[in-house]
């Protein structure tokens, strides 16, 4: 008998909690693993040492937004539509969210999320304020894509909401005033309304 998948990763990471709220989601049999960067217990997942990693009984694979499309494949749900025009679509949102998205809101996160988490001291408020023009940048162009639509591809969540929608885990505490973008603000509230996402708020 297979052993659960696992997940491996500090759940509190909006990286993590990518795969574990589609997880959730889809109903599979999994273990979270608790592991910060650079533990012997990730290393022996992900040579980098990153979180997240996942071993499904010694298949190996790291990077959210992999973890994701493996697990919507081993469910066959429509997280992750087989249309090709589709599906398209969710790995142009995929892409986005590693090259444009997540690099615009990191660095605010860690000054303002991550920091007085960790102890680390004060913000940079000019590291912020360099940053959140690249932010405004990209959350403008999602606003926009988003008029008139409840999800980011078809007609119910996919990959590419999980994946985006992830990344605002900590947006009261970066200070990002949602408000601005009233075609996120209402997406990011059915995105963490879905199940797997309330399983995964911080503190839950």
């Amino acid at each position: 008998m297979a052993n659960p998948i696992k997940i491996i990763g500090a759940p509190l990471s909006q990286n993590v909690r990518k795969p574990l709220a589609v997880a959730h989601h889809l109903g599979l049999e999994f273990e979270s693993v608790m592991a910060a960067p650079g533990d012997d217990t990730i290393k022996a997942a992900n040579a980098s040492g990153r979180i997240p990693a996942m071993d499904d009984n010694g298949f190996r694979l790291c990077e959210s937004n992999a973890i994701m499309i493996y697990l919507a494949g081993k469910a066959g749900n429509a997280l992750y539509p087989d249309e090709p025009q589709a599906r398209a679509l969710v790995n142009q949102w995929l892409f986005w969210d590693v090259a444009h998205w997540t690099p615009a809101y990191q660095p605010i996160q860690f000054e303002r999320a991550i920091k007085p988490m960790l102890n680390m001291g004060e913000p940079d408020e000019a590291a912020v304020e360099a940053a959140m023009i690249r932010f405004q940048r990209e959350a403008g162009l999602l606003n926009a894509a988003l008029d008139g639509k409840v999800w980011l591809v078809g007609d119910g969540p996919t990959l590419a909401d999980f994946a985006v929608g992830a990344g605002l885990t900590y947006a009261a505490g970066m200070g990002i005033r949602l408000g601005d973008y009233p075609n996120i603000n209402a997406w990011n509230e059915r995105v963490m309304a879905l199940d797997g996402f309330k399983k995964t708020a911080p503190g839950s």
